[in-house]
């Protein structure tokens, strides 16, 4: 580097400072005022602004209430009017749907300007009961929330627990019949916690979730069966067009000629006969019938997590008590109101009931912190009158993460050339974006312990994958693409598990061991075709994993598999797409010696399991052999001449690489609670890579604190992402677009700082 580049780059660098510096200064300012407004909100004058506030927001709303009431009716009433009499002469029915939207608008927004200069400024003769009624409500309102969210989460759990934890609903009633109290000694069985006292008053809704749950998984059977008679039917019949005269009587018996099945399952009669009658339809027309495969439709989309259906939900007596008080303090607060608007008096009980709830959204809206409290006052009555005192405390958290976030970029731009000589340019940016999640996270009131504790059940999914990719960075290969042949045979060691119906840890250890093992000849076969193309081996990779991909595809309906759990049910023959580990053993790992610390649930028993393997490919790295792979991977040349067996190192990574890959999608399948099959694993060489790329791997080098580091950041940024992007972005969608950026991204960058060169 000639000095004159020397001294352009210093002179950028101090352009860089000087501007973190002044980022940093408004960051101080921020600080400090948010610290003021923390400090101020107990004081009188900005605790008895915040009341008033209050006060006015409830009457705010009564009055709003009473304004929508009447323009409602006004635009009611002309609409009326507009049917009776016509408008102009003509009749109702030849006015425009467009002119009467604007006649009756016209009324609507006329009666709301008169109601408005009637009721916007109502005068409040006793402002200190006004003061009583809206606290005591408050008070029962918050009372009345916080055990009604801590019984809704102690329900989600039991309910996730149950659900994650029963094998087949059906099986668990057929064995209970008619008997309740034997189908709820089955399920404490599944969930002790349900035979405790304190859940006493959930027994019937928990019954009654038994049994429909068991209805739902009938019905879905049945229409999978359906699904299956309509192929064969429409796959058995060799020509539609010569069925097109019969009457349905001969129809159905022709049909059934074709596929005697259907013999046995006269249910499905009227969904097969329109099937048929439609495919007779477009074979006349001269179009080609042909049967929907059923693969690629039924579990190619990721399957939600469990979530709670508050339908089941039964509160407690307590919990009703506490909504009896409720309801008396929303009396006396009603009689305040219509002392203040006579008006509201006569109103119907159903707009009585719309105005109260808006008053206890606006009085409880989930916490009673100051912050929420102001946002939600000021939201009906606005904050320009509050006083600049209370505006700074209500504002003080935000301003403290305006701060912060300032502050971070301060530090990014004055200490930019050690970060990124250090860390890189893109770990800094990761990093950084994700701690502006973190913080966007509690702008939205989106909780951070929560999140978190899903980060880490994520790095348990996708630990085991992304290390997977290390040794195949080290023998020399670089990114592995291909690993999906391990993830493939991994997932042969599970679908042998539900086979052979192993639950527990029994049959995690038999999926885990079984995958490693097919792994093992895949593995060697794949480093011989990489051994053979040196040079192009992150290409040939992500060919050969594709191509396995979709050759096993055909492999999943053939292979002579018999569990009528896991293959389709009419012809007794292939593998079906989903299948499911709840109840063998889904989230076995993630619950072994889980706890929660301040909200966060610590998967205790999957971070063991990714530290062990870590551990070992750790400790792998530094004896002969792993020195040697690593030297093979770096320098083949250098390696050949010390000796070293270059191609057998590089087979020695690529199996290493492949058995990984076969234990981590069974990791992954158990974390999920489901195994996918068919195309569904296509894609995870690509998020393996994603991740280890993020954490600061090359295509040359990797460590396992890039894999962990890489998997934390990459799974961090999803997680919070999607649920910043579901709160700030009408119907969300943000977070796979992320994914695809950063994906793609990462790996791009990385190829481009390899240089292309050929290794030999």
């Amino acid at each position: 580097m000639t000095a004159i580049d020397k001294k352009e780059r210093r002179r950028l660098l101090s352009g860089k400072q000087y501007v973190g510096a002044a980022i940093a200064a408004l960051a101080a300012v921020l600080l400090v005022a948010a610290i003021v407004g923390y400090a101020i909100r107990e004081t009188g004058t900005v605790s008895g602004s915040l009341k008033n506030m209050r006060s006015d927001a409830v009457v705010h709303i009564a009055s709003e209430g009473i304004v929508d009431k009447i323009a409602r009716d006004a635009k009611a009433a002309r609409l009326k009017e507009l049917r009776a009499n016509g408008y102009n002469g003509r009749k109702f029915r030849e006015i425009g749907l467009s002119e009467v939207e604007a006649l009756t608008g016209e009324a609507e927004a006329q009666a709301r300007a008169e109601a408005e200069a009637l009721y916007s400024s109502p005068v409040v003769s006793d402002p200190a009961a006004l003061e009583r009624a809206v606290a005591a409500l408050e008070e029962r309102l918050a009372a009345y929330g916080q055990l009604r969210a801590s019984e809704r989460q102690a329900f989600s759990g039991l309910y996730v627990s149950l659900v994650d934890g029963t094998a087949s609903w059906t099986d668990l009633t057929d064995a209970a019949g008619e008997d309740d109290e034997a189908l709820f000694k089955a399920l404490c069985a599944v969930e002790p916690r349900l035979a405790q006292e304190s859940n006493a008053h959930l027994k019937p809704a928990f019954i009654k979730l038994a049994r429909d749950m068991a209805e739902t998984e009938r019905a879905r059977r049945a229409r999978e069966l359906e699904t299956q008679l309509i192929q064969q039917v429409t796959g058995g019949v060799s020509d539609w067009a010569e069925l097109a005269s019969l009457k349905d009587n001969e129809l159905w018996d022709a049909l059934c000629r074709e596929v005697p099945a259907l013999q046995d399952n006269p249910t499905a009669k009227d969904a097969v006969m329109a099937q048929a009658k439609a495919n007779i339809q477009t074979a006349q027309a001269g179009g080609e019938v042909t049967v929907q495969d059923s693969a690629a439709t039924e579990g190619n989309t990721p399957v939600s997590e469990t979530q709670a259906n508050y339908k089941y939900f039964a509160p407690s007596e307590q919990l009703a008590r506490l909504e009896s008080d409720k309801d008396e303090a929303h009396t006396a607060l009603w009689e305040q109101l219509t002392g203040i608007i006579p008006s509201l008096s006569g109103i119907q009980s159903k707009d009585k009931s719309g105005i109260l709830e808006n008053v206890d959204q606006l009085l409880w809206p989930g916490e009673l912190s100051f912050s929420s409290r102001f946002q939600s006052y000021s939201g009906q009555v606005g904050a320009k009158d509050a006083g600049f005192a209370t505006r700074l405390a209500g504002n003080a958290e935000n301003l403290l993460l305006l701060g912060i976030a300032l502050a971070l970029l301060a530090v990014i731009l004055i200490w930019w050339e050690t970060l990124t000589r250090r860390f890189g340019v893109p770990r800094v940016i990761i990093l950084l974006f994700f701690l502006y999640l973190i913080l966007a996270a509690q702008y939205y009131n989106i909780s951070i312990p929560l999140m978190m504790g899903n980060v880490l059940e994520r790095m348990v999914m996708y630990g085991i994958l992304a290390l997977a990719m290390m040794p195949g960075i080290q023998c020399g290969i670089g990114l592995n693409m291909g690993m999906t042949i391990g993830c493939i045979a991994g997932l042969m060691g599970v679908v042998l598990s539900l086979q052979f119906d192993m639950t527990g840890p029994a049959g995690l250890t038999f999926a885990c061991i079984s995958g490693a093992m097919i792994a093992l000849p895949l593995g060697w076969a794949y480093s011989i075709l990489l051994n053979r193309m040196k040079g192009n081996e992150m290409t040939i990779s992500t060919y050969v994993g594709f191509s396995f991909v979709s050759l096993m595809c055909i492999a999943w309906m053939m292979l002579p598999f018999t569990n009528p759990k896991i293959i389709w049910l009419l012809s007794g023959q292939g593998l079906r797409v989903t299948h499911s580990l709840l109840g063998s053993y889904g989230h076995l790992l993630d619950k072994f010696l889980s706890f929660e610390v301040g909200g966060m649930t610590i998967p205790t028993g999957g971070l063991l399991f990714l530290g062990l393997c870590c551990l070992m490919m750790w400790l792998f790295s530094r004896t002969k052999v792993g020195i040697a792979m690593t030297a093979a991977g770096s320098n083949p040349r250098f390696a050949e001449a010390s000796g070293i067996n270059v191609n057998r190192m590089r087979s020695l990574g690529t199996i290493l690489s492949t058995v990984f890959a076969a234990i981590g999608i069974v990791i992954y399948s158990q974390s999920f609670g489901y195994a996918q099959l068919y195309t569904a694993p296509r894609q995870l060489g690509f998020i393996a890579a994603s991740a280890i790329l993020i954490g600061g791997a090359s295509v040359r080098k990797a460590r396992v604190a890039h894999v962990l580091l890489g998997v934390f950041l990459f799974e961090g940024v999803l997680v919070f992402g999607q649920q910043i992007a579901n709160s700030a972005v009408a119907g969300g969608g943000l977070s796979e677009v992320m994914r695809i950026m950063i994906s793609n991204g990462i790996i791009l960058y990385a190829l481009t700082q390899t240089g292309g060169g050929r290794r030999e």
